[in-house]
């Protein structure tokens, strides 16, 4: 039985991708820390801790200035219409001067309590304490103010006045309850003074039912300071809660930048790895240009067989190095696709011619198997260039780790479905070993090989199929992998059909070749502070005809304009000494005007990328083959691509 997973496409650099192959190079494992003892990330976390520590006590009493501020804030217009009613029923009792001083009092507390909170910001007072100090403080002279009257008020026969005068204390006491924020000392205070001497009162002067009354304001009284202590416990543990959330988003934070640190160590890591890895092998591949052209000049058929020798070498080379580069490409989102219509067949015909040769030398069959689109060719909307790369890195694994049988490019029209029909199936399969379902998780991944323990470079770095899968993302075309142990290996891209009536461009990418004179009259500075690379550009920018001049660095640049040299063209590179290409341009190009420029670099950082693209220069990276060198010239100066034909090799996509 064999097992299928669909893949959605990730938008780039979202997500990590890997090819066939087993284990992350030794090189890049992680050393052990040997800093200090660790924490466990799963451990429990004590948080009683902020307990002695003074944090948790902290956020407590700024909840309850909080709580406070806001009740007290809502009451000065309520208050003083109970005050002056209050004032009426005493003044009703006959005691109209008593009742007078007395609201003065009153509302002068009141006054100044809710001065205290007014405009006041809990989050920035310094300590809470001493503010919920002094409101405590001027809620007790509030109740002793109220208990001062609760003598006067019963030396009186017991009336109707003293049932109203006794329910709105009862309600004050409540509404107390909410407005000392939580905190169940200042009520109990206020509650024992107030509640306490108004049940004393009832019971001296109440009779048999006074003393019922009495009973049950101490109940109430009571009850009010119970739920109280509930409300201080729920808030105690809604703080607490509310710091351990604080403390597990900053554990995130730090695994979030960790993790982000790690990253870009990784990408520094190989921009520092390719650079010097490409930069021995640059001139190499000039000068490899360079010879086959003198061998094309003098006709020399063992010259030109050499050439080829040491291109196919440095092709296997920059293989590797160019998986490095295409992940970091992606990184730095410098990769658009640029949609349009394509011939399948076409395109798939130019890759398995590509891979003839490999195939019959592991004595595989590369086969080809299309439906009958009528005589008319298979279409489709999407970037031919990144099409390209998806299918030769599959069909590249494929023929890798396939010792026999064969590899087979198909494509299905499968059933059309909501909201995509019609579209187009590209089936690359193999004969191969297959893969169990816990590989098949991990094959996506960046460096995953299967079966490549001793790391052969032959079955490359472990980056084809995580290249794969976020160009896929970038064309918005879905990735499906089927496979089984001992059944072989199909890997699918869905790709949308391109509209009726629709022609197909009418190139796809390929490889064009150099000729002798076909930049003749170019003028191009160069600027490089390595004489051999100067050397071996001279040679061969000179076999095609250009007109150059080298500098090691911005003043011997700038020395060459003074004496007269204007170029077309500036070819620079990025690591100069004290100096980056980038600004070496700018200088430039404040000299001579908006002159095309190509920055040539070993480094892959996503982030140099996107400036130098950001600049409006193209990127060309070590070792630079002449080919694309040549292509890259063609295009930046405008004529030279109309009077130049564009020659193709037999057999190229």
């Amino acid at each position: 039985m064999s097992a299928e997973s669909a893949l959605p496409p990730a938008a780039a650099g979202a997500q990590r991708a890997p090819a066939f192959g087993s284990t992350v190079p030794a090189a890049l494992d992680p050393l052990p820390d040997t800093a200090g003892p660790t924490t466990d990330p799963g451990a429990p976390v004590d948080t009683d801790t902020d307990t002695d520590t003074g944090a948790l006590p902290d956020r407590i009493a700024r909840e309850h200035l909080r709580l406070a501020q806001r009740q007290v804030g809502r009451i000065p217009l309520a208050y003083l219409l109970i005050d002056g009613f209050l004032c009426w029923l005493v003044v009703r009792l006959g005691l109209p001067l008593p009742a007078l001083v007395w609201v003065l009092a009153l509302l002068s507390v009141q006054l100044v309590r809710w001065l205290l909170v007014r405009g006041l910001q809990a989050d920035q007072v310094a300590d809470p304490r001493p503010v919920l100090r002094r409101l405590s403080q001027l809620l007790l002279g509030l109740g002793l103010l109220r208990v001062a009257m609760v003598p006067l008020v019963f030396s009186q026969p017991v009336h109707t006045e003293h049932y109203m005068f006794t329910l709105v204390y009862l309600g004050m006491i409540a509404g107390t309850s909410a407005s000392v924020g939580g905190q169940l000392r200042p009520f109990v205070a206020y509650g024992a003074l107030v509640g306490g001497s108004l049940a004393v009162a009832w019971a001296w002067a109440g009779g048999p039912a006074g003393a019922w009354v009495g009973t049950l304001i101490v109940c109430l009284l009571v009850v009010l300071a119970l739920h109280l202590r509930d409300q201080a416990m729920g808030l105690r543990q809604f703080v607490k809660l509310a710091l351990d959330n604080e403390r597990l988003a900053e554990s995130l934070r730090a695994a979030r930048d960790a993790s982000e640190a790690a990253s870009q160590s990784k990408t520094r890591f190989f921009a520092a790895a390719s650079h010097d890895l490409r930069q021995p092998l640059h001139a190499l591949a000039i000068n490899a240009t360079t010879l086959e052209l003198l061998a094309t000049r003098q006709a020399n058929p063992l010259i030109k067989d050499l050439s080829h020798s040491i291109n196919r070498a440095l092709a296997q080379s920059n293989g590797l190095l160019d998986s490095l580069l295409e992940i970091s490409n992606l990184d730095a989102n410098a990769v658009r696709p640029q949609l349009q219509v394509v011939d399948i067949t076409a395109l798939l015909t130019a890759v398995r011619e590509e891979f003839a040769a490999l195939a019959a030398q592991k004595g595989l069959a590369l086969q080809l198997d299309l439906p009958d689109a009528g005589g008319g060719p298979v279409l489709a909307q999407t970037d031919p260039t990144l099409l390209r790369r998806i299918l030769i890195n599959l069909v590249g694994n494929a023929l890798k780790f396939t010792a026999r049988g064969s590899v087979t490019l198909r494509v299905l029209r499968p059933a059309p479905a909501p909201g995509r029909p019609a579209w187009l199936r590209l089936v690359v399969e193999d004969t191969g070993p297959g893969m169990a379902p816990a590989e098949q998780v991990h094959v996506f991944e960046e460096f995953y090989q299967i079966n490549n323990t001793a790391r052969d470079r032959s079955l490359g770095l472990g980056l084809g199929l995580a290249i794969v899968r976020r160009t896929a993302g970038l064309l918005d075309a879905p990735l499906r992998l089927r496979s089984a142990p001992g059944q072989g290996t199909a890997l699918s891209l869905d790709l949308p059909p391109a509209l009726a009536g629709a022609l197909p461009a009418a190139d796809l990418p390929g490889t064009q070749l150099v000729a002798p004179g076909m930049l003749a009259g170019l003028r191009v500075l160069v600027v490089d502070d390595e004489l051999e690379i100067q050397r071996s550009l001279q040679g061969l920018l000179g076999q095609l005809g250009c007109e150059v001049h080298c500098a090691g660095g911005s003043a011997e640049a700038l020395a060459g304009l003074d004496a007269g040299f204007r170029p077309q063209l500036l070819l620079v590179d990025h690591r100069l000494r004290g100096e980056q290409g980038t600004e070496v341009i700018q200088a430039l190009q404040t000299r001579l005007g908006p002159v095309p420029a190509v920055v040539v670099t070993g480094d892959t950082e996503p982030a140099l990328i996107q400036r130098a693209r950001a600049a409006g220069h193209r990127v060309v990276h070590k070792p630079v083959q002449g080919q694309v060198l040549a292509r890259v010239m063609l295009e930046l100066v405008p004529g030279l691509a109309s009077a130049v034909p564009l020659v193709r090799p037999a057999g190229s996509a």
